[in-house]
């Protein structure tokens, strides 16, 4: 388990109050200030069975009852005051566990680890924050490390922002009611193989300067980060939005990837809402998807070719309770090679209350190597403000046969009851038919409670 380091909170805060404890004044010490806490601890508890990977030519193996149980946690403390000055530092935490019970041979008994905990202080224009924190969209996508973020606003809608650290390694990345099903406990990952022993060959470093003024704003980032092979991702992002007239924007983003000197994505689009009951979004887009894995990864040799995309959504409102929908894209990929995608849906309140939810879409894709025709259908119905349901069933027409099969079907429903205000139930069952799996039935029995607590409190 993998933990931000506190020394550096401890090295670096302190450089930052002294001048600020030396300037401060006796009425800034004595004002009155107001501390915000808040907490909430989730409780997940699932039952299900599976299979694990068949045995040599489709030998049967013996299905598993398994029980996980995953505790989340976050608390959040902000305005708490320092000796020299009131309302200036921020807190916050958040973490997981997981607990198994009943067989458990391709997991470990109990594992967790801390996703965010950090402190940040913030003194007029400038903050600081230290400890183990995220960074989001631009040229870092997004990134997880142990580390600092220095911010600051500079002006007349400028504002700026350069960060440094330890990346933060995959265990982090436990997704909540997500279930490796299907894996045998000899290819299973442990926690020894998702966590290599140094860390220090794992930093990053990057930062951004943006410009918001009058609905419109630009922005240029930078971002870096290594690996013990070499430079995983060197990115350089760009984003702009300016409105043009009324009910009408337009945006761009780009990536372009340093190390390569391609865009690894470079988005056009104009959103507009003619009336209000119409909008419309039309984008133009060029991506290489190979791009955006790691340099030092070997799957990045084997990522898709770039392609070229245009297109738009569209949406009309007959009513409140009704609504079409249409999008349609063509696609070029490298080479010269065609492909499309069209929808087209409708979706609706089927009944006065607004209570039961109706949406069918037809769609259609094309690519170079297949495509397809599906129908996608949804019903959601709250029965009482507690007790709620949904309906799905998907069904998909290949062009041509995938080992055989020429169409897939998965049908899916889920009943969620809350008998109190922090605790749901929720009751999920589904069945497929595809190339892959004649039949494949799930079920899974979820239980959550969350523990809210808010307080606020003055002090002097």
């Amino acid at each position: 388990m993998s933990w931000c380091r506190p020394w550096l909170a401890a090295a670096v805060i302190p450089l930052i109050a002294a001048p600020a404890q030396a300037q401060s004044t006796k009425t800034d010490r004595d004002a009155p200030h107001r501390v915000e806490l808040s907490a909430r601890s989730e409780t997940y508890a699932e039952l299900f069975r599976r299979a694990l990977l068949p045995g040599p030519n489709g030998a049967l193996v013996s299905s598993e009852t398994v029980a996980p149980v995953y505790e989340y946690v976050f608390v959040r403390a902000t305005n708490v005051a320092t000796p020299w000055r009131n309302d200036s530092l921020d807190f916050e935490l958040a973490a997981w566990g997981r607990g198994w019970l009943g067989a458990r041979d391709a997991e470990q008994p109990l594992d967790g680890d801390v996703q965010i905990a950090n402190a940040r202080y913030r003194r007029g224009p400038f903050s600081l924050r230290v400890g183990r924190q995220q960074v989001a969209g631009g040229a870092a996508r997004f990134a997880r490390f142990d580390g600092a973020n220095f911010a600051t606003e500079l002006g007349a809608g400028v504002d700026a922002n350069a960060y440094a650290g330890w990346t933060v390694l995959p265990r982090w990345n436990e997704r909540r009611t997500y279930q490796q099903l299907g894996a045998s406990a000899e290819i299973a990952p442990t926690g020894a193989t998702l966590e290599p022993a140094s860390r220090g060959k794992y930093w990053l470093v990057g930062g951004r300067v943006g410009w918001r003024a009058s609905g419109k704003s630009a922005g240029l980032s930078i971002h870096e980060q290594r690996e013990p092979g070499g430079v995983a991702r060197r990115n350089l992002g760009m984003d702009a939005r300016f409105p043009l007239v009324d009910h009408a924007l337009l945006g761009t983003t780009a990536l372009l990837d340093l190390e390569r000197g391609r865009f690894a994505d470079a988005r056009l689009w104009l959103d507009t809402t003619p009336a209000d009951f119409a909008a419309l979004s039309i984008e133009l887009l060029h991506t290489e998807p190979a791009l955006f894995l790691s340099h030092q990864s070997v799957l990045s040799v084997f990522g898709s070719d770039s392609y070229e995309e245009a297109g738009g959504y569209a949406t009309l409102s007959a009513t409140r309770a009704l609504a079409f929908e249409a999008s349609g894209f063509a696609q070029v990929y490298h080479g010269g090679r065609p492909g499309a995608r069209s929808e087209l849906a409708v979706r609706t309140f089927a009944d006065a209350a607004r209570a039961t939810f109706v949406r069918v879409a037809y769609a259609r894709l094309l690519s170079p190597d297949n495509g397809y025709h599906s129908l996608r259908s949804s019903l959601s119905r709250r029965f009482t403000p507690r007790l709620s349901a949904t309906l799905e069933a998907y069904a998909y027409l290949y062009d041509r046969a995938i080992r055989g099969y020429r169409a897939s079907t998965v049908y899916a429903g889920t009943l969620s009851f809350e008998p109190a205000r922090q605790l749901s139930l929720l009751l999920g069952a589904s069945l497929a038919h595809s190339p892959y799996a004649n039949l494949d039935a799930q079920t899974t029995l979820r239980a959550s409670y969350a523990f809210d607590l808010s307080a606020r409190g003055g002090a002097r």
